[in-house]
């Protein structure tokens, strides 16, 4: 009998943490904070002989195993906002528990970890299986992350200034601005050039930096006053770990299971890099270097218009001029679906993207993406082989109002013969279906630069509100003014004359997207 114990670790209110300012340098200190807390001072806390000798990417881990009796901790994986971590005993685990989280309240203030401790017997208990101890300690972690006790910090004694971003206590000044901040800014603020750093050991970005403000990610027309905030996650993940798990259910397969649930951590992390780096290529590839732009998307100085901000894990976001938003979600997620993890399997994804205002609530902008995402996800359980299916969703909040994506939808996508909008769409081609990533893109191109439409900008945009008056209006325009057939869809030939097909719009997409929608040399995706 060998007593162990399975530590859990992750991280809540992440996204109030790091999207819950405007201040781009803040959110890139933020993020890293997190990633440090996670992944990188996870190894620093472990005392004692453990495996490992490096937690950046790659992974690197020394062969030795915990059950041979010379290690005091193995890390199992770290990284995208959680850790799991065996530990010869339980004293060896709350000293490890003691040292990350008091360095997290000193070097990343109101970030909030939470923490589980399972002790087992190795040679009699399962880790894996529907019933063994990591389904357990999982479920006391999900049960104390919900019952935890909330901080409430000391707002202030006496007379003191309060900090712009956070109302709390302002002991700090930043320096860039000139501005008193609380400790927790100040933190985030701190790490910037770290966060920079290592965003330059992970990536290559050819001769241009990564952005630092909001207003480096471009410049040009009014429309360069647009950010896009795209959110992306891996399709049934969730599934992926449960089949893993299930397929050990012995505790003499153990070490068996350790193996496969890391390297199918480090596949997901390598495979999501990879899938960022190729994005940033082909970012990097359509640039003009005489114009200095990308399409109509002029360079801000040495400054890519593109930063990555969450990312090692399948859950990744970036940001990115608003008019690059859709194109640069579209080439990752393909980038991502041609990468094959360890368990075999492709690894598909949806994502949403928010394109706003520069100045527009950035936590808002977040839970838009987020939501934008949830909404491809519940397309992709409507198709017939939902495992192999890569989807996006989107929104131009032009208008700058906070409301919800649904009642926005209904208000102004919805009319009398069905809805506007054909998204979200697929990535993944299946034969007949027409709502798909393919069919946007040969449709904008049509207007844009087709022979029949490019010079007839002001008539597109009337076909645009003639839409939504539905099949008879659209007969009606295109015999008044001569109009052409729509571009075709195939394989529906009445959509290129009718607009509309089964209650929805195949056009009103691509003609809202006009102007926020600027391709990549060869097509980017």
């Amino acid at each position: 009998m060998r007593e162990m114990v399975l530590t859990v670790l992750d991280t809540t209110g992440i996204q109030d943490y790091v999207f819950g300012t405007n201040q781009l340098r803040q959110n890139v200190g933020a993020s890293y904070l997190v990633d440090c807390a996670t992944r990188l001072w996870v190894a620093d806390a472990l005392k004692g002989r453990h495996n490992v000798t490096d937690l950046d990417w790659p992974h690197k881990m020394s062969g030795e195993r915990i059950e041979d009796g010379r290690l005091q901790a193995e890390v199992i994986y770290a990284g995208g906002g959680n850790a799991v971590i065996l530990f010869a005993g339980l004293p060896a685990a709350l000293d490890f528990a003691q040292r990350l989280t008091t360095r997290t309240l000193l070097d990343a203030p109101g970030l909030q970890l939470v923490l589980c401790h399972v002790p087992f017997d190795w040679d009699g208990e399962a880790l894996g299986g529907p019933h063994g101890v990591m389904t357990r300690a999982f479920g006391e972690l999900a049960a104390r992350k919900a019952d935890r006790t909330r901080s409430a910090p000391l707002l202030g004694l006496g007379v003191t200034a309060a900090c712009p971003y956070t109302g709390l206590p302002a002991g700090w000044v930043d320096q860039l601005e000139g501005r008193g901040v609380s400790t927790e800014v100040a933190a985030k603020l701190a790490a910037v050039d770290d966060a920079n750093d290592r965003l330059g050991k992970l990536f290559t970005f050819g001769p241009y930096q990564v952005p630092y403000q909001m207003d480096d990610l471009g410049v040009g027309e009014d429309k360069a006053g647009y950010i896009a905030v795209i959110h992306t996650d891996g399709n049934g993940m969730g599934r992926r770990v449960e089949k893993i798990r299930d397929a050990f259910p012995q505790a003499a397969q153990n070490r068996a299971y350790v193996g496969e649930i890391r390297a199918f951590s480090d596949s997901i992390r390598q495979a999501t890099l990879m899938a960022l780096q190729e994005t940033i290529n082909a970012l990097v590839g359509s640039i003009d270097t005489a114009a200095h732009s990308i399409g109509e998307v002029k360079l801000s100085g040495g400054f890519l218009p593109f930063r990555p901000l969450v990312f090692g894990g399948d859950d990744v976001t970036f940001i990115c001029d608003g008019r690059l938003g859709l194109t640069l979600a579209a080439t990752y997620l393909q980038r991502m679906a041609s990468k094959k993890l360890s368990d075999g399997g492709y690894l598909h994804g949806r994502a949403g993207v928010a394109v706003v205002k520069k100045h527009y609530p950035f936590a808002r902008a977040y839970d838009l993406a987020e939501e934008l995402c949830k909404s491809a996800k519940e397309y992709i359980k409507e198709q017939r082989d939902p495992e192999g299916v890569t989807a996006m969703d989107w929104h131009f909040a032009v208008s700058g109002l906070v409301e919800s994506l649904k009642a926005v939808r209904e208000r102004e996508y919805q009319v009398p013969a069905g809805t506007l909008i054909m998204r979200p769409v697929r990535l993944t081609a299946q034969d007949r279906d027409w709502r798909s990533w393919a069919t946007f893109e040969r449709i904008s191109r049509e207007f844009r630069d087709g022979d029949e439409w490019k010079d007839r900008r002001n008539k597109v945009m009337a076909l645009r509100e003639t839409l939504r008056e539905g099949v008879e209006a659209v007969g009606n325009f295109r015999t008044l003014y001569r109009m052409p057939n729509l571009p075709e869809v195939p394989p529906y030939e009445t959509l290129k004359t009718q607009g509309w097909h089964g209650g929805r719009c195949a056009y009103f997409d691509s003609i809202e997207a006009l102007d926020f929608y600027v391709p990549l040399k060869g097509g980017g995706a």
